[in-house]
């Protein structure tokens, strides 16, 4: 809904079949399930270095042009 009104979106999720089901453009494989944008197991330093790795993705997904939907690899 977000892209047909011209707001370019990236869907970070652990489970891409679904997203791209969903109808969504940009899709990135993130985390797990409970945990799509996140990481319990890791420190709180590496879990901050590791999000803001995952904001970086989301950001370069969204920059990049698209004619169909895409999912977008572990950069």
């Amino acid at each position: 809904m977000i892209e047909k009104a011209g707001l370019p979106a990236a869907h970070l999720t652990a489970m891409t079949a679904m997203a791209k089901l969903a109808g969504a453009n940009r899709i990135l494989s993130s985390g797990l399930i409970p945990h799509p944008v996140g990481d319990p197991t890791r420190s709180h330093d590496e879990e901050v270095a590791w999000r803001k790795g995952q904001v970086q993705k989301a950001l370069n997904a969204v920059a990049t042009p698209l004619d169909e939907a895409m999912i977008f690899p572990d950069w």
